[in-house]
C-alpha cells in the first residue's frame, strides 16, 4: 500500500465524516470505546459478516495516532487527557476496528471494504462511504487498485505491439494527466473535508532522504538532481540537496512528495541509459565534443523536457478539474483550493528551512562546451519517455 493511497483513504474518510452526521459523534474518553465494539462486533454477526470477535481497547501513549495491533488484537486510542480528543470519534473507531476484521491488509481494497461492510452493518448509508473512497480514485475491489492499474491499464496500451509513436504519445500524456488529477482531487476533498469541520485534513511532510549514492560520480549525482527538481517542481513539491549532491529530500503533501519519488527512481535509469546510446551515434562523433559535456547536455535538456512535460500535463489537467466542476460544482474553486494549497507548502517549506537551517542553493551541473545535437537529441528523447512505469506502479 502506497503512501500516496493511504493518505486518499485518510482525505476520502474524512469527507465522509463530513456527511455522516454519526461518524462524527464523540466519545468521553477511550474507555467508552469498548461498549461500542461490543455493540458493533453483535452487529457484523448479525450481517453474517462471520464469527467477529472484540478487539481489546487500551490508552495509548502518544496523542497523535490511533492503531490496530494485529498480533495481540488492540486497538489503542489516545487518551483525551493526553490530547487525544481529536480521534475519540465513531469514525475513528470503525476504522480501528476494519483494522481488526481485516489484518494485513493495510489501508487496500479489503480493507475499504471492511469499512463500508461496517458501516453497512451499523444501519449507516454504506455506498455513501464508497463514494467518498471513488472520489480520490480508489476502489474496495482486489480487481481495480484505484489509481495506480487505472494508470498501468494506460501505461499497458501504450506499450502494446503495433501502437504508432503518435497512439503511444497519446496513451502517456492520458497516463500523465490522470496521475496530475489524483493529486488535485485529493486537495479539493481535503478543501471540502476542512470547509466542513473536519479534523483530519493532511498537512505538508518532510519525505525521506532519498540516496543518489547508487550513483558513479558526482557529475552523475548532480544530473539526476537537475531530474529530481525538475520532477518535483512540476509536482508542487520543493527539495534539498546534501553531500555533493548525494541525497534529496523533498517537501510538500504526501501524495506529490510520493509521486516525485516514484518518478525520479523510474526515470533517472532512463535518462542515463539514453545519454550512453547517444554518445554511440555518429551525431556525437562527428561533434567534436566530449564525451562528459555531451553526457551533461543531454541530460540537463533531457530534465528540461521532462519537467515542461509534466507542467504541461498538471496545467491541462487543473483547466479541466475547473471547466468541469464550474458545471456540476459551483461551491469549490480549482485555482482557489490549489492556491491554497502551494501557499501551505511554502509556509511548511519556509518553516523547515528555517528550522534546520537550510541556507543557500545548488548550483546545478555545468560544463564549458556545449553541444547543440546532444541538447536535441536529450529533449527528443524525453518527449519519448515512458515517465509512469508499470512496474513501480504495481
Amino acid at each position: 500500500m502506497t503512501t500516496d493511497q493511504a493518505q486518499a483513504v485518510y482525505a476520502a474518510e474524512d469527507l465522509w465524516s463530513s456527511k455522516e452526521p454519526q461518524a462524527r459523534i464523540r466519545f468521553g474518553d477511550w474507555n467508552e470505546v469498548w461498549p461500542f465494539y461490543w455493540t458493533l462486533a453483535e452487529r457484523c454477526r448479525e450481517a453474517d459478516m462471520g464469527d467477529v470477535k472484540m478487539p481489546a481497547v487500551k490508552p495509548r501513549k502518544g496523542a497523535l495516532q490511533a492503531h490496530y495491533d494485529a498480533t495481540t488484537a488492540t486497538v489503542f486510542i489516545p487518551p483525551y487527557d493526553k490530547g487525544g480528543s481529536w480521534a475519540l470519534t465513531v469514525g475513528t473507531a470503525v476504522h480501528e476496528f476494519a483494522h481488526h476484521v481485516s489484518p494485513g491488509a493495510g489501508h487496500g481494497p479489503a480493507f475499504r471494504q471492511a469499512m463500508v461492510d461496517l458501516v453497512s452493518a451499523l444501519g449507516w448509508d454504506g455506498d455513501l462511504l464508497a463514494d467518498c473512497y471513488a472520489q480520490v480514485g480508489l476502489t474496495t475491489s482486489d480487481k481495480a487498485e484505484g489509481i495506480t492499474d487505472r494508470v498501468s491499464t494506460l501505461l499497458t496500451h501504450a506499450d502494446g505491439k503495433g501502437r504508432t509513436a503518435e497512439e503511444k504519445k497519446t496513451f502517456l500524456e492520458k497516463a500523465e494527466r490522470l496521475a496530475a488529477e489524483h493529486s488535485i482531487n485529493l486537495a479539493l476533498v481535503r478543501k471540502k473535508a476542512a470547509d466542513a469541520g473536519g479534523h483530519r485534513a493532511e498537512r505538508p511532510i518532510t519525505g525521506e532522504m532519498y540516496s543518489l549514492m547508487a550513483l558513479p560520480s558526482v557529475t552523475f549525482r548532480n544530473l539526476a538532481v537537475e531530474l529530481g527538481s525538475a520532477v518535483c517542481r512540476a509536482h508542487g513539491v520543493q527539495c534539498t540537496i546534501r553531500g555533493k549532491s548525494s541525497y534529496m529530500t523533498f517537501y510538500g503533501f504526501p501524495e506529490d512528495v510520493h509521486l516525485t519519488e516514484l518518478m525520479l527512481a523510474r526515470v533517472t535509469p532512463m535518462m542515463f541509459e539514453e545519454s550512453e546510446l547517444y554518445l554511440r551515434t555518429p551525431e556525437h562523433r562527428t561533434s567534436g565534443v566530449a564525451g562528459v559535456s555531451a553526457r551533461i547536455t543531454f541530460c540537463q535538456n533531457f530534465a528540461y523536457e521532462v519537467g515542461r512535460r509534466l507542467r504541461e500535463a498538471v496545467r491541462q489537467t487543473e483547466k479541466t478539474v475547473g471547466e468541469t466542476l464550474a458545471i456540476t460544482d459551483g461551491t469549490v474553486s480549482t485555482e482557489l483550493v490549489l492556491r491554497e494549497k502551494a501557499i501551505e507548502v511554502a509556509d511548511y517549506v519556509a518553516y523547515e528551512f528555517k528550522r534546520q537551517g537550510v541556507k543557500g542553493s545548488w548550483s546545478g551541473s555545468r560544463t564549458s562546451n556545449w553541444s547543440g545535437t546532444a541538447a536535441d537529441a536529450g529533449k527528443e528523447s524525453a518527449k519519448r519517455a515512458n515517465l509512469y512505469g508499470r512496474k513501480e506502479l504495481e
